[in-house]
């Protein structure tokens, strides 16, 4: 069975942390990476929570990356294309190719850049740490369990659909103080209306309480 851990990482080399130092409440949600060469991926990230004026300013002297262009703005997001530049060091592609592991998202902040990665077993988990450690980047374990994806909707009563939209809200930030994306947002990532994606997240998240703390009790 293999292993969901989120993880975050840090190190001043990473790409966009010049970018980031200036807008601590900024976050940068990876939608997509494209990569000729995998050491100078081209990144699709949607960013959020803070001055955006103030975070485009610092994009066009981060020496990380290059070519940054705003591709979309909606309100309270806005979707950036940037280039990996030729010198800026890249932890996660090759510790995930020598160690067989799935990256399921990945965003970042001022603090750090947050991954959610399904890996073989704990000995794939020990080896992504150790190539960490020998690249010099901080490695700090969120929060580790068994994937046992066939058995969650049953255990807790959802469906499926309820259970990648909770999963969407939580990676996208929408159940954060403040949160970093909209009810909107969350919609469009899944490609249904508003109305259908507040039930499916008050439906699941109903679900989910009364299946892991059981109904109310009350005195006679």
């Amino acid at each position: 069975m293999s292993l969901i851990a989120e993880i975050r990482l840090s190190s001043p080399d990473f790409p966009l942390m010049d970018a980031l130092s200036g807008v601590p409440d900024m976050r940068l949600r990876v939608e997509q990476a494209v990569a000729e060469h995998s050491d100078q991926p081209i990144l699709f990230l949607w960013a959020s929570g803070d001055d955006f004026e103030t975070f485009e300013a610092a994009l066009k002297s981060d020496t990380t990356v290059e070519d940054p262009t705003r591709i979309e703005d909606a309100g309270d997001r806005r979707l950036y294309r940037v280039q990996v530049t030729e010198n800026t060091p890249m932890v996660l592609y090759p510790a995930e190719v020598e160690t067989g592991t799935s990256r399921l998202s990945v965003s970042a902040s001022a603090q750090g850049v947050d991954t959610r990665l399904r890996l073989p077993d704990r000995e794939a988990l020990s080896r992504f740490r150790d190539i960490c450690t020998e690249q010099d980047v901080c490695l700090s374990l969120q929060g580790v369990y068994e994937s046992n994806e066939s058995s969650t909707a049953t255990q807790y009563g959802i469906s499926p659909k309820q259970q990648i939209a909770l999963q969407t809200a939580i990676e996208r930030g929408y159940y954060t103080v403040p949160r970093e994306t909209t009810l909107e947002g969350i919609a469009a990532e899944l490609n249904i209306s508003r109305q259908a994606a507040s039930e499916r997240l008050r439906r699941g998240c109903r679900l989910l309480i009364t299946n892991t703390l059981g109904p109310l009790e009350t005195e006679t």
